[in-house]
């Protein structure tokens, strides 16, 4: 019996993309450097955050070599994220809401669902996300992994994530759009899992698809 849904927040609740691409053509004006380079700062985003997720870096050092590789320079790690922290406020500028998000919490816990927010990010900044897109509901349960020492795809994200619902894996759903993060690893946790992809190709192509 199903008892409680675990959300990932970037690219499933919050538009991450949408808000990655207009931030960094607005951080790349401010520094005089040529816009329209999502494609090549997309790839540096995976390459260190998938380091992080592997235990390789901090969440803070993923940061300072995403910068130092995107801008080609030599920084201290003061300078890198000084300079980062120009992205970072871009980001925050462009941040929107799925139209589907706050309908499926809503529906979850009209079920009677334990409802958590399961991420990689950090909880100042993922919380700000969630009070930006009026999802900062009452019994919701932010739980960043930064928190935690161990990120999605690691297992002990998981188990750690349905023990702070007071959950068993077994009666949890991971809904997200990384096949790895939300569905593979949540699965080899014992968790139940939906793939959404907004394209069509994943178990789910909508939030509005859940709890009716």
């Amino acid at each position: 019996m199903l008892r409680a849904v675990l959300f990932d927040l970037d690219d499933t609740l919050m538009d991450h993309t949408h808000a990655m691409h207009a931030g960094l053509d607005e951080w790349c004006e401010e520094l005089g450097l040529p816009t329209g380079q999502q494609e090549r700062f997309g790839a540096l985003e995976k390459k260190w955050f998938a380091a992080y997720e592997k235990g390789e870096v901090s969440h803070r050092g993923q940061r300072i070599g995403r910068c130092r590789e995107f801008l080609g320079k030599e920084l201290s790690e003061e300078d890198a994220l000084k300079l980062y922290a120009g992205y970072l406020a871009a980001y925050r500028r462009n941040w929107q809401v799925f139209l589907d998000a706050k309908g499926a919490i809503d529906r979850a816990q009209a079920a009677g669902l334990k409802v958590g927010i399961l991420t990689n990010g950090a909880r100042e900044m993922q919380a700000a996300k969630l009070r930006a897109g009026g999802l900062d509901l009452p019994g919701v349960l932010l739980i960043p992994t930064v928190e935690l020492s161990c990120p999605k795809p690691q297992r002990e994200a998981y188990m750690k994530g349905c023990a702070q619902l007071g959950v068993a894996t077994s009666q949890t759903l991971m809904v997200g759009d990384s096949l790895p993060n939300n569905v593979e690893g949540a699965r080899a946790a014992g968790l139940q899992a939906l793939y959404l992809r907004r394209d069509g190709s994943g178990d789910i192509a909508s939030l509005d698809e859940l709890f009716n």
